[in-house]
C-alpha cells in the first residue's frame, strides 16, 4: 500500500502540469499578441479591433498557415488512429506498426519546421546545450525509473530487469564542473524572467 500511495503526489504533479500547459496553450493561441494594443475589456473598441485583424492580409495569412500545420499533424494523428488503418498497418508492419505511428508524427513536426524555416531542432540549440545533453539521458528516462521501482511487488525478473536499466541510465550521466555552471546559468536566467513585471503590471 505505501508505494502506491508514493504515486499519489506524482499523479497529481502530473496532473497540474498538464493543466497549466493547457492554460499557456489557450493563452499562447490567443489573437492578443497579435493585435497588440486592443484592449482585453470588451466594448466597441474591442470589437473594431478584431474586425480589423480579421481583415487583415498580414495577420490572416500566417493564421493560414498555422490552420493548415495544425490540421495536418491533427489529421495524421487520427487517421493513423483509426481503427481501419491500425489493423492495416499491423497487418503488414507487425510489432513496427507504433514506431511508423511515431515515424509518421516526427515527420509531420518536420514538415511544420520545413515551412517555418526552422531547420533542424536541435541546430537551435546552443554549443554548450548540445554539450549538456550529450552528457545525459532524456528526462522521460526517469518516468521510466520510477515506473521500475515504484510497485507493489517486485519479482526476481522486473529485479533485475530495473537493476540493469538503472545501471544503464546512471553510467550514461557524465556531468561535469562546465555543465554545471550551464544548468546553474540557466536557472538563474529563468529565475529572472519570472520575476520581472507582467505587461500593464504596476512596477
Amino acid at each position: 500500500m505505501a508505494p502506491a500511495l508514493l504515486l499519489v503526489p506524482a499523479a497529481l504533479a502530473s496532473f497540474i502540469l498538464a493543466f497549466g500547459t493547457g492554460v499557456e496553450f489557450v493563452r499562447f493561441t490567443s489573437l492578443q499578441p497579435l493585435l497588440g494594443g486592443i484592449p482585453e475589456s470588451g466594448g466597441a473598441d474591442a470589437r473594431q479591433g478584431w474586425l480589423a485583424a480579421l481583415q487583415d492580409h498580414s495577420i490572416l495569412a500566417p493564421l493560414a498557415w498555422d490552420l493548415g500545420l495544425l490540421l495536418l499533424f491533427v489529421g495524421q494523428h487520427s487517421l493513423m488512429a483509426a481503427e481501419k488503418v491500425k489493423a492495416w498497418t499491423c497487418r503488414y508492419f507487425g510489432v513496427l506498426q507504433r514506431s511508423l505511428y511515431v515515424a509518421c508524427t516526427a515527420l509531420a513536426l518536420q514538415v511544420y519546421y520545413h515551412v517555418l524555416g526552422l531547420g533542424e531542432p536541435l541546430a537551435l540549440k546552443s554549443p554548450r546545450a548540445l554539450r549538456l545533453f550529450s552528457h545525459l539521458r532524456h528526462p522521460v528516462c526517469v518516468e521510466l525509473l520510477t515506473v521500475l521501482w515504484v510497485v507493489p511487488k517486485l519479482g526476481t525478473d522486473r529485479l533485475l530487469l530495473a537493476l540493469l536499466l538503472t545501471l544503464y541510465l546512471g553510467l550514461a550521466h557524465g556531468l561535469d564542473q562546465q555543465d554545471l555552471r550551464y544548468l546553474r546559468a540557466q536557472l538563474q536566467r529563468k529565475l529572472h524572467l519570472l520575476s520581472r513585471p507582467q505587461d500593464g503590471e504596476a512596477e
